[in-house]
């Protein structure tokens, strides 16, 4: 059985589509209850003193409760907060800082280093808020994961009809020896023990972006595509064997990056694939 690529009925993209909806930015964000809020008239020094989990920003509030927008509460935490009214140091409600409650975790994630704190909107109320810290939490790793099996997925169709899906192994000879015999010898023993699926599946993430990145099979430098891979490859290996690939801000960043380059990469494949 040979997997081949159909723009219009691709069932696994279609389901691993389905599956990154499912994952959506309520299922990480803290709820309004639970928020830590401020007001308008207080000054940085009481927020500060209040502030005792070191949130970055926090939600400012009017007399009805009602949010007005975000407080950078994160400029106070290595010096002494002053004693002056916080009014005209926030950050106003606009759409810049909110998200759709039902927006995929990608959505927030790919621009979560620009914008690393979000109110979270349904319906006509915020629901709560969501930042950069939350890329920690597990639901965020099941969109990462997806996101990149999606990358593979398309990655091997680019590559199947670079080749021709019925060519066989042809690709293969754009690896290096050691990875080509060890493919080679999946093969054989997927095909002696009736587990074989394609040829294109028995190599790893790794070895696509080898033959991508050799063949040209996008734009780019040989450096540049380099480097995009090796952060891709990185992400995929922190996400399936760490549980702190998101531990500080810098660390977040880059998979906030990583992301971005994912998104380009696989609708660079895309467009190539469609092409008759």
């Amino acid at each position: 059985m040979t997997v081949r690529w159909a723009n219009s009925g691709d069932t696994g993209r279609d389901v691993l589509d389905r599956v990154q909806r499912g994952l959506t930015v309520d299922m990480i964000m803290t709820p309004r209850a639970e928020l830590q809020t401020c007001r308008r008239d207080e000054t940085a020094s009481d927020v500060a003193d209040r502030n005792t989990k070191n949130f970055s920003f926090l939600p400012i509030v009017d007399g009805e409760e009602r949010i007005l927008g975000l407080y950078e509460a994160a400029r106070w935490f290595c010096e002494r907060a002053p004693q002056e009214a916080i009014d005209d140091n926030f950050v106003p409600f606009s759409e810049g800082i909110v998200i759709g409650a039902d927006a995929s975790i990608v959505d927030f994630v790919k621009r979560a280093d620009e914008q690393p704190t979000r109110l979270v909107v349904s319906g006509d109320r915020v629901a709560g808020l969501v930042s950069l810290s939350d890329l920690q939490q597990l639901p965020v790793r099941a969109a990462l994961f997806t996101l990149v099996t999606r990358l593979e997925m398309t990655m091997a169709a680019r590559i199947e009809k670079e080749w021709n899906a019925d060519s066989g192994t042809g690709w293969l000879a754009v690896l290096s020896i050691d990875r080509r015999a060890a493919i080679q010898e999946a093969i054989d023993r997927a095909k002696m023990e009736d587990g074989f699926v394609s040829e294109i599946a028995l190599s790893q993430l790794a070895d696509k972006a080898t033959i991508i990145r050799k063949r040209r099979l996008i734009p780019g430098s040989a450096t540049g595509l380099k480097r995009d891979f090796n952060s891709i490859v990185r992400l995929r290996n922190d996400i399936a064997h760490a549980n702190y690939y998101a531990e500080t801000p810098k660390m977040a960043g880059k998979v906030c990056s990583a992301v971005r380059t994912i998104l380009r990469i696989e609708e660079e494949l895309s467009a190539a694939i469609s092409i008759r």
